[in-house]
């Protein structure tokens, strides 16, 4: 009951926001066109001034920690629609997902995509879309404060509200706050995902703007009910008497899985010697010498919950306790990084080449990995604990011959520890053939990655193995990718050479669908190719996205071999203020066996090889922009019952019905 009286507090809030800023918007003067460059320098000289109280976008700009490596790269704000209507992690156009059915619950990539991780690895993965890391806050520099409000609704059955504040405490000191709530109840009973994220954040940087401080504080709670999966396997069939969806009955009650993830974070640099600026539009600092100090604490913990019989035999029988269930996994984990780069280019060079780049650093990890079972009276029936520590060397170095080529290769290696000889390797290289022709970007790696300790070690009340037979997990890469920016075109092609590959398989010997941890003994080989063209039509736009993929072991490796997303809308203006947007989306990826889930562990598993008939999904929408609001309507899964009644992508998870939405984002910075 809170939480809907809190839902409607914040409707009705961005509802009067929302009057009041159109009736702003419609009050000002929008002849802002200037034509004269002499008057649009004068104009800019004075919004620079100090008692200047005129803002517009212009003057926020934000950076990210992947933007600072070299030097710190700022970037204007996005006040453009573009994909606005796919605000959900699990349904970006190039990165599609499985799920159980709606935003805040497990999921996993539906095209092949290998984390690049080595060391240490928990296991636990299926709530990371829902969850805030250090590279994904955004530090900003506003000369105003800077307020960012997010609102999503649709009704009872998804709502997300996002907010970013943002202001400058001095003229180089920035100081920030996001909070973003999640809460999609589903169509179904125990349906739920319910989300919720709070940073402060920090940027710091001195009047010389050699010493920058990056500093955050995070905290993650991620809740996903689990229901098991719905009893009835044919809901969806042909002759199948439809009754209310929250009347379906589903195999848990009780259950649900609760991630927290906590981060302390704090990095500092600082530039040593002669200091370069470069003769693009954002005049970076450019180092010759830099030193970098990296220190994060992360406090984790994975938990499962429920309380019930499991009269379906979804999981196996407790081997504690028949009903209740209440085991977890705590981690955490303190990372100290150090890096030196040195950087050699001509003096007084008004383009940057002829650039060499060095890094050198070592980092070092220490873990405290501790599995807890509860019985019922607060007691444990499980408490085991281990550490570890891994010592890691890190190199770079790079070439840039002109402003058209460069080269790149990146080390990582664990020299000593509990993973010592996890190393990953990677090189890359871009190529600008002319700005007319396009550029060609090469890549390659090789990885070689310990099992991740779910593999190796876990007991629970369910499930209890300890393997130590297990190979590491080599990955070797090749990519190509060809870009041409003037004619929206990028084409691409990956390879991947997988050997020893573990997952979950199947093991039914007692009657219940429990997994089990399995590796390939060989190696599995996949091809992907990519292709994207963005066509122009007048005013008609139209985006196309194609991945296909090949692989020799589909059963193991269960991917779709086609994958497309396209979009059609017109692009007008309307009234000479209102940018809109209006046509529709459509998903389709080819049949294949689906995976399975296992809720005690949530985990995606090989199991049942049903495979389920694939459907174009096809939503439609209009989106607009007016001065500093985006808005947008969307209708999703409009067909349903054109050709399918409803669909899955994960077995016997059914995935959303047909539903309206709706979204606004809000931009205050004067």
């Amino acid at each position: 009951m809170l939480n809907c009286k809190m839902g409607k507090l914040v409707q009705i809030c961005f509802f009067i926001l929302l009057l009041t800023g159109i009736n702003r918007a419609f009050a000002q003067d929008l002849k802002t066109s200037i034509n004269n460059k002499t008057e649009a320098d004068s104009i800019r000289k004075k919004l620079d001034g100090k008692d200047s109280i005129v803002y517009t976008a212009k003057f926020i700009r934000y950076t990210k920690l992947g933007l600072s490596k070299d030097s710190i790269v700022l970037l204007p704000l996005d006040t453009s629609t573009t994909n606005i209507q796919n605000y959900s992690p699990l349904l970006q156009p190039q990165h599609p997902t499985i799920n159980n059915g709606n935003m805040g619950l497990s999921a996993r990539q539906l095209l092949y995509e290998p984390s690049k991780r080595i060391g240490f690895d928990v296991g636990f993965h299926s709530l990371d879309y829902y969850a805030l890391t250090p590279d994904d806050i955004v530090y900003y520099q506003a000369r105003t404060p800077f307020t960012s409000l997010y609102l999503i609704s649709a009704g009872q059955k998804e709502q997300l509200f996002k907010m970013i504040h943002s202001q400058n405490i001095k003229k180089n000191w920035n100081v920030g706050v996001n909070f973003n709530r999640g809460d999609s109840r589903g169509f179904y009973r125990r349906q739920r995902g319910d989300n919720l994220n709070v940073a402060v954040f920090s940027w710091y940087q001195s009047p010389s703007k050699r010493y920058n401080m990056w500093a955050s504080v995070i905290f993650n709670t991620m809740r996903a009910y689990e229901n098991g999966s719905n009893t009835d396997p044919a809901i969806f069939e042909p002759g199948y008497q439809k009754i209310e969806r929250t009347a379906e009955a589903v195999n848990l009650s009780t259950a649900r899985n609760l991630y927290r993830k906590n981060t302390l974070f704090l990095k500092q640099t600082y530039y040593v010697g002669r200091i370069d600026t470069s003769a693009n539009a954002n005049n970076s600092v450019l180092p010759t010498n830099k030193v970098t100090y990296t220190v994060e604490y992360n406090s984790d913990n994975y938990s499962f919950y429920k309380n019930e019989l499991d009269v379906n035999n979804v999981m196996p029988v407790g081997l504690a306790d028949a009903t209740f269930t209440n085991d977890s996994t705590k981690v955490k984990h303190l990372k100290n990084e150090f890096i030196y780069s040195f950087f050699l280019r001509p003096k007084n060079s008004t383009v940057i080449k002829n650039e060499l780049k060095v890094d050198a650093g070592i980092r070092h990890d220490y873990y405290q990995h501790r599995f807890l079972g509860f019985k019922p009276d607060g007691l444990t029936y499980e408490e085991s604990k281990f550490t570890y520590q891994n010592i890691t060397v890190l190199g770079s170095a790079g070439y840039r011959f002109s402003n058209n080529i460069d080269f790149n290769l990146d080390l990582q290696q664990i020299i000593q520890g509990e993973n010592a000889g996890d190393y990953l390797y990677e090189a890359k290289s871009k190529i600008l053939l002319s700005k007319s022709v396009g550029r060609i970007e090469l890549g390659a790696y090789v990885q070689n990655q310990s099992p991740a300790q779910l593999f190796n070690y876990y007991h629970g009340n369910h499930y209890r193995w300890d393997n130590t037979d297990f190979k590491n997990t080599k990955i070797a890469n090749l990519s190509f990718n060809f870009i041409n920016d003037k004619y929206e075109f990028t084409a691409g092609a990956k390879y991947f050479l997988t050997s020893n590959y573990l997952y979950f398989g199947l093991d039914n010997s007692d009657g219940t669908n429990a997994i089990i941890p399995r590796q390939v003994d060989g190696d599995i080989s996949l091809i992907r190719f990519d292709v994207s063209k963005k066509w122009r039509f007048g005013r008609f736009v139209l985006e196309n996205y194609l991945a296909y993929q090949k692989t020799d072991q589909n059963d193991i490796l269960r991917t779709p071999e086609f994958y497309t997303y396209n979009s059609f809308y017109l692009n007008n203006t309307f009234f000479k203020v209102l940018k809109a947007n209006i046509g529709f989306d459509v998903r389709y990826n080819s049949e294949y066996a689906n995976y399975s889930y296992s809720p005690a562990t949530a985990q995606f598993y090989i199991g049942s090889n049903t495979v389920y008939q694939s459907t174009p999904i096809v939503d439609v929408f209009v989106k607009a922009n007016l001065k500093r609001a985006n808005l947008f309507i969307k209708y999703d899964f409009v067909n349903q019952g054109l050709f399918v009644p409803g669909y899955y992508t994960v077995n016997r998870y059914p995935m959303q019905d047909a539903l309206l939405k709706f979204g606004v984002s809000w931009n205050f910075y004067d």
